[in-house]
């Protein structure tokens, strides 16, 4: 039964990370084709309740691999992740949805 729950998270973690691959390149493209460029961009610093370095390490490369948006660092002892956003209106927000999507689903695979 664990085996099934499992693989089930990790449908859904892949599921959730094609959307947001859609979601995210049709938003930087739409950014791409208007005639005047209207982002803010930044860097901003999200905690994670992530714990193993695989877990980090996962989480950061879906971040890198959503466009719009780049894993700068890792924090020593890995509780922190830097992170630019090509627009950025509110980095909390922005850290919220990341936490709500990404690492939310990563736990269902790695704490199942």
């Amino acid at each position: 039964m664990i085996i099934l729950k499992r693989a089930w998270a990790v449908i859904k973690l892949f599921v959730l990370f094609v959307k947001e691959l859609f979601l995210s390149s049709y938003v930087v493209l739409l950014q791409i084709l208007k005639p005047k460029l209207s982002i803010r961009p930044g860097i901003f610093a999200m905690k994670t309740e992530l714990k193993s370095d695989w877990e980090i390490t996962l989480l950061s490369c879906l971040i890198c691999l959503t466009p719009g948006t780049l894993t700068l660092d890792v924090s020593r002892d890995g509780e922190t992740l830097y992170i630019h956003a090509m627009d950025m209106e509110d980095a909390e927000q922005l850290s919220h949805q990341i936490k709500n999507s990404f690492e939310r689903a990563i736990m269902e695979v790695t704490r199942a």
